[in-house]
Formats: structure tokens, C-alpha cells, sequence
């Protein structure tokens, strides 16, 4: 049998090989030439960035059809434009303006080149470059950032490196801006002069942006506005503007860590949370923002028993009015549930490895008298918990925890304790459990079904509790201590 496909298989070869050498005998085959350019020029021997080139060429070949014709624009080594044209016939004709971009890189007076090459119908081809263009920069002596309410002048103070700085400035820290070289009286951005060069947000970077006329009115402006924003600040003193790598940058004073909290002070938002049993119930939370820093010791006021109302893991209450911040310095969004009188901090955009996020059931604060709060959801902090980094891979969370078996229960999961860690808040990257040692008999990872969750035992329904709950993910160990 094996013979028989052997022969059937060379037999097929053969026959493609002969039907194609066949074709091959049939095709028409031209005589050995080579195409030539009749003519071809660039006719602009400067420009500035922004401008275009022209370039018209004749090429022919009198002895083979021509196939195509490859054109390549480039400064500075870097192709910024190319294209393929088929071409016809013994003869063609082609005139095409191309425009050299002014963006980041391009250095003042470069050679613009124009690689030109022709291909026949057999291949043979003719490449030839074409020297003829001079690029320069625009002359930027100064540049305006206008923003809605006003608007600075970035001087040139290096001008071999493109760099504009303006200094002693007084804004918030965010700020919405573009730039230009030209201002109208005033002080706005000129947007009908045609010397004005303007520079916006333009595929998430530095670019240059247009504006759009409807008759001779502007409608708009391509492009996104500028926005730089560091919630460290307390505000941009400064902008420095990189004209040749087309960046620009803010600084400012840092802001110092918080030595007080006044929770009164926080703004009221009403927020909806689900519990285990799917209740949900809208309660008035007090939050706010602030710049916390680690090692602070800070006077908080507007609540009370703050041992009972801090969570141990990111707050060391030192006397009944301080505690200590163990978290990383940064800044944080506080939420205070009046109702409870317990308080939360997390940074909602942080991710692994920054942080890491606990979700599941069978778990609420620590505070007394306890009370199982999460439920699979991601609405407010009493459904889930943010994890403290406490160094490079390792992540605790401290909780009430309590696991419940009753088989006769409706729904006899809502009452256990089952829970994964997530790479941010909400689903997605995940920490697998069945990947990890299990820290000890309180806690297992079951099965496939439960796709890599903590789910607790039979022993964790007879010690319910406040645990600390520590994650090593480069380890792949955990801890689950009872701690009250």
C-alpha cells in the first residue's frame, strides 16, 4: 500500500512539472534590455517641511513591455512615503507630487531623496536616485500654548536642540492646550493665518493639526488638544517643548503627603451595593481624593474608634485621633459609609503588578459587629477588596471572613466563603488558586468548576473570623492567619 501512494505521489509531481514547463515553452519571451529613464526630474531644489515635491518621469523599453514602476520618498534614512504603480506598454508617463512631513527627527537642510525604479515584464530592472531637494525646518523663533482661559509664550533657549521652555506658571495640575507660532490680538490662536503652525494631540503623540473652514469660518481643528495632567502636582510651574523629538513635558512642585483627614469634609455620592444574599441597598458614602504617603502619620477626624474603623492593612491606628498609612505613597480614592463608620482607600485604575483586586463571596470589613458583605460585584468597596502591596509580588487583604455550609439552603454558595484575586478591578486577569500551595487545611482549591477560586473547608466553617489573607505570586504561596 505504501509503494502504491508513493508512485501516486510522484506521478502528480510529474505532471505539474510538465504542465509547467509547458506554459513556460508557451510564453512569449522578449529579448534581454533594460528600461531607461527618457527623462525624470524633482523640480523643487528646496523646500520646507510640510511642503511638497514634484517629481515627472518618462521611462521605455523598446524591446520588452514595462511592469511596474516602485517610487520611494526619504530623509534622513527613514522612507516617509512609497508607492507601486503598474505601468503598460513599452512607454509610460508619470507626474505626482509627494509631501514631506514635518515631524519628529528631521534635521534642518537634509537631502530629500527619490528613489525611482523601473521593472520590464522578464524583471530586469533600472533604480536610480535623485538628489535635487533640500529640506529645511520653519523658522520657530517662539511658540504660544493656548488654552481656553489664556495663553504663554515658549521661548527658544536651545536652539541647536529645538527646545522652548516657560517658566513660572500657575497652573492646576491638568491642562488642556495647543500650540502655535501665531496669535491674533488677542492672544488666541490665529487659525487664518497661513503662516501659522500648529501642534495638537495627533495619534497619541505630538503632531501637527489643521484647521477646518466652513466658508471662511473655522468650525474646528483636527487633531485633539494637548492634555498633560500629574495628580502628584500641585500644579505645572513649567513646560518644556521638544521641538526635534516632538515631546513636550510639565513640572511642578510635588504635592507633600496628607498629615490630616477630616472625612466630614468629603463629598456625598449615593452608591448601590449588593450583599451575598443579592440585596441590594442604597446608602449616602462620603468620599473623596488625597495624596497619601507612606510612613505618614496623619490626625483623622469626622469618625470614631478608628481601630475598629480602619483596616489593618493599610492604616496603623497609633492613638484614638492618628494612625500611620502603610501604603505606597500616592493618590488614593477615600470612601466612608457613614452607616458603618468604616473607611476604605484603593486606587481604582491600579493594576497588577501594582496591585492586586479580591472578588468573590464570604467576606465584609473587619469591624465589629461583623457582617459579610461581598457578592461578585464590583459596585462598592463592600463587595470587594482592594490588596495592599506589601513588597514586590506579595499582597494582603484583611477581612471578616465566614464560611457557612448548609446543603439546604436556596443557593448554598452565597453562604461559603469562595474568592479569587484579579489583576484589576474587575474580570479578567486572574491569579489561578489551583496554582498556588494551599496555605492550610482552612482553605482549598477544589476543582475545575470552580475555575481556580479559594473556596474554604469544612475547618474554616467552625473558625469565623478577621484573617489576614496574603498572596507571594512569585512564590505561588499564600497565608490565611486568623487574627481576631
Amino acid at each position: 500500500m505504501k509503494n502504491k501512494i508513493k508512485k501516486s505521489i510522484f506521478g502528480m509531481l510529474a505532471l505539474l512539472l510538465l504542465i509547467s514547463c509547458q506554459q513556460e515553452e508557451l510564453r512569449v519571451r522578449f529579448p534581454a534590455s533594460m528600461p531607461v529613464f527618457d527623462s525624470i526630474t524633482v523640480a523643487e531644489d528646496a523646500i520646507m517641511y510640510g511642503d511638497s515635491i514634484s517629481l515627472s518621469l518618462g521611462v521605455s523599453d523598446p524591446l520588452t513591455p514595462l511592469s511596474t514602476l516602485e517610487i520611494k520618498v526619504v530623509v534622513n534614512d527613514e522612507i516617509i512615503t512609497s508607492e507601486i504603480i503598474r505601468t503598460k506598454g513599452n512607454s509610460a508617463a508619470y507626474a505626482k507630487k509627494y509631501r514631506v512631513p514635518f515631524v519628529a527627527h528631521m534635521p534642518e537642510g537634509a537631502e530629500v531623496e527619490v528613489h525611482v525604479s523601473s521593472i520590464n515584464i522578464e524583471g530586469t530592472k533600472n533604480d536610480t536616485v535623485i538628489f535635487n531637494t533640500i529640506a529645511s525646518r520653519p523658522s520657530i523663533p517662539t511658540i504660544y500654548m493656548v488654552t481656553a482661559s489664556s495663553t504663554v509664550e515658549l521661548k527658544l533657549i536651545d536652539a541647536p536642540n529645538h527646545i522652548y521652555e516657560a517658566t513660572g506658571l500657575t497652573f492646576g495640575n491638568e491642562v488642556s492646550f495647543r500650540l502655535v507660532t501665531k496669535v491674533d490680538r488677542f492672544k488666541k490662536a490665529d487659525w487664518k493665518n497661513p503662516e501659522n503652525i500648529a501642534f495638537g494631540w495627533v495619534n497619541g503623540g505630538l503632531g501637527l493639526v489643521y484647521p477646518v473652514f466652513e466658508g471662511t469660518v473655522v468650525k474646528s481643528v483636527t487633531g485633539e488638544m494637548i492634555t498633560l495632567s500629574d495628580p502628584t502636582l500641585v500644579g505645572f510651574n513649567k513646560f518644556t517643548l521638544d521641538l526635534f523629538n516632538f515631546t513636550i513635558e510639565g513640572d511642578g512642585d510635588k504635592l507633600v503627603p496628607a498629615t490630616s483627614m477630616d472625612v466630614s469634609t468629603f463629598g456625598t455620592v449615593e452608591l448601590s451595593s449588593t450583599d451575598n444574599l443579592n440585596v441590594t441597598t442604597k446608602e449616602n458614602w462620603k468620599t473623596g481624593q488625597m495624596y497619601l504617603g507612606k510612613g505618614t502619620v496623619m490626625t483623622i477626624s469626622g469618625m470614631t474608634n478608628l481601630a475598629n474603623s480602619l483596616t489593618p492593612d493599610f492604616f496603623d491606628v497609633k492613638s484614638a485621633t492618628t494612625a500611620e498609612f502603610l501604603g505606597e505613597t500616592g493618590i488614593y480614592t477615600v470612601y466612608y459609609l457613614p452607616g458603618l463608620n468604616y473607611l476604605w482607600v484603593e486606587q481604582p485604575t491600579a493594576v497588577y503588578p501594582d496591585a492586586l483586586w479580591l472578588c468573590g463571596v464570604g467576606f465584609g470589613p473587619h469591624a465589629t459587629p461583623f457582617k459579610k458583605s461581598s457578592s461578585w460585584n464590583w459596585n462598592t468597596p463592600l463587595e470587594y477588596k482592594y490588596c495592599r502591596k506589601v513588597s514586590p509580588g506579595v499582597y494582603e487583604a484583611v477581612m471578616y471572613v465566614e464560611h457557612v455550609i448548609d446543603a439546604a439552603a436556596t443557593e448554598p454558595w452565597r453562604l461559603t466563603f469562595n474568592a479569587k484575586f484579579f489583576h484589576q478591578r474587575g474580570w479578567g486577569g486572574e491569579e489561578d488558586a489551583r496554582t498556588y500551595t494551599m496555605p492550610n487545611s482552612l482553605l482549598t482549591a477544589p476543582t475545575t468548576s470552580d475555575q481556580g477560586n479559594y473556596a474554604g473547608t469544612a475547618d474554616l466553617a467552625t473558625v469565623p473570623g478577621v484573617y489576614r489573607f496574603t498572596i507571594n505570586t512569585t512564590t505561588k504561596t499564600s497565608t490565611f492567619v486568623k487574627i481576631n
